[in-house]
């Protein structure tokens, strides 16, 4: 049994949370409002339940072995102090958010030396009430295929998440952003679900940003192709077309969006590796411009 903090009790963090507890670890959650129990369910099945301790102090939490930061990329400054209370020497750090930044988002914020695990998280989930969750289709982490990364998917077993060491993450997460990018975006400039994709234009416009996210992902050392673009924009066309994504319940839901991890890196990157990305450019102020 490992002592673990969870840093953001959103969707993501109610959510592997759950999974933690299932696995008998003793889980203490990181947030603004306090909840009793904790309740994950996948979609059309049974929920699991645990009992759920939560401070909202940041001046309440003690050093963990491991600490899993799971708020969104833009709150990561706010989430300074639970660090600083949550990390402590020999305390590993799980990065649980959207990007390809992990490491240097967060680097900043704890001790130097600290062991920082980047993981992609492919796990569609809703937070429906405080410690509440409920998800579908697929849950599963992915880590570097190092120590620390086998330690994190050791802390999953047997619970309903799977994580997984791989052998090439960059290329994991790269291809996670690809998939992230255009939806996010075009969803969140349109104030329009997933039907949206089904409108004169707009598949093209996807077209375009998922080109300059694989030129851009491919000169970072990911093993991109353009074979990755056509089934995507198949993906997003079958999609429901009242489904939406984390960027546009956020533009819904009056909230900052996680613009530039998504669409800020492609310029960013690419201006670094000497590659143009004029949609993205133009995406990106429009998207800063809706922030609250």
């Amino acid at each position: 049994m490992m002592r673990i903090a969870i840093v953001g009790a959103g969707a993501i963090g109610c959510a592997v949370g759950a999974a933690l507890s299932e696995a008998g670890h003793d889980v203490t959650f990181c947030a603004r409002q306090s909840f009793a129990r904790l309740s994950a369910r996948k979609a059309d099945e049974p929920a699991k339940t645990f009992p759920a301790r939560v401070v909202t102090s940041a001046s309440d939490i003690a050093p963990a072995e491991w600490v899993l930061l799971c708020v969104k990329v833009y709150q990561v400054p706010s989430a300074a102090e639970w660090l600083k209370g949550a990390v402590g020497p020999g305390t590993k750090l799980a990065v649980l958010q959207n990007g390809v930044e992990h490491r240097e988002r967060v680097e900043p914020f704890v001790p130097p030396h600290t062991a920082i695990v980047p993981v992609v998280v492919e796990l569609p989930v809703s937070r429906i009430a405080p410690g509440e969750v409920v998800w579908r289709r697929i849950a599963l982490l992915s880590v570097e295929d190092d120590a620390a990364g086998r330690e994190f998917c050791a802390l999953f077993a047997n619970s309903f998440i799977t994580a997984s060491a791989v052998e090439d993450l960059l290329t994991v997460a790269w291809k996670k952003l690809c998939l992230n990018t255009p939806g996010g975006a075009i969803l969140a400039l349109t104030g329009q679900p997933m039907a949206v994709f089904h409108k004169p234009g707009i598949a093209d416009v996807a077209r375009t940003i998922l080109r300059e996210c694989v030129a851009v992902g491919r000169a970072e050392g990911a093993k991109l192709d353009d074979g990755l673009i056509e089934p995507l924009i198949a993906f997003f066309l079958k999609a429901g077309p009242d489904e939406g994504n984390s960027m546009y319940a956020d533009r819904m839901a009056g909230r900052q969006t996680e613009w530039d991890a998504r669409n800020g890196v492609i310029v960013r990157k690419g201006a670094r590796h000497g590659i143009a990305t004029p949609v993205s450019a133009t995406l990106v102020p429009l998207l800063a411009a809706l922030d609250p």
